[in-house]
């Protein structure tokens, strides 16, 4: 099964920048740190510790966010690749609907207006495409739909 990346919401793409941020922030503070101890900027031992628990602190944040964030992109994405093969399945069975409806129509007419009360549930701007297509369908492919040989169109 091939996999898809799937456009992420807002909200996660907000909570992936402020990850972004941190991570900076983080690194920008130990290379701030090493160039100060670099110039020779003498730091208590007590203060070092200090910086180094709140830096690992820190660190343990992130490594938090990181996890909960892919952990989120993956049920994000199973979740949208699901809702993307239910909305591959219901085009095919569009497809095949209006197959059907051109069957009916030509070949037993007079069931027609009984296979068409499937339709009520439309709108009348879903029925309208509905029958739009159909109509496209008629004048395309007519006769291989009659035969049962009609392209397994999928959208």
């Amino acid at each position: 099964m091939e996999k898809n990346a799937y456009e992420m919401p807002d909200e996660y793409k907000k909570n992936l920048a402020h990850l972004t941020d941190f991570i900076e922030t983080r690194e920008g503070w130990r290379v701030y740190i090493k160039d100060a101890l670099a110039r020779g900027v003498s730091v208590s031992l007590s203060d070092k510790a200090m910086v180094d628990e709140k830096l690992r602190e820190f660190d343990s944040i992130i490594d938090g966010l990181e996890t909960a964030l892919a952990k989120e992109y993956e049920q994000i994405q199973a979740e949208m690749a699901k809702d993307a093969e239910f909305t591959k399945m219901v085009d095919v069975m569009w497809e095949k609907q209006k197959q059907l409806y051109i069957i009916i129509k030509h070949q037993t007419p007079h069931m027609l207006e009984s296979f068409t009360e499937c339709l009520d549930p439309l709108t009348d701007e879903q029925r309208e495409q509905f029958l739009d297509e159909v109509a496209i369908l008629e004048s395309t492919q007519l006769q291989a739909i009659l035969n049962g040989s009609s392209q397994n169109r999928e959208p």
